[in-house]
């Protein structure tokens, strides 16, 4: 069995000649849970209305995939 089994909308691929649109796979958020470990913005400035980034790496990161698969 494969996730597509139980979810078929997690194959679902959107293409266009400049463009695809699709589910992040789990080597796409491991690398975007990394760049957010490394920091968002300047320390000096809260651009976001919530803090979610004044936090240590390691919670920066774990914070980026608890939210992508809460949402």
């Amino acid at each position: 069995m494969t996730l597509l089994t139980h979810w078929p909308l997690a194959g679902l691929r959107l293409t266009t000649p400049r463009l695809e649109l699709r589910l992040p796979n789990l080597d796409d958020l491991a690398a975007l849970a990394s760049l957010a470990a490394d920091g968002v913005h300047d320390p000096a400035v809260q651009p976001f209305t919530v803090a979610w980034t004044d936090v240590g790496p390691e919670q920066r990161a774990r914070s980026v995939l608890q939210y992508h698969w809460r949402s």
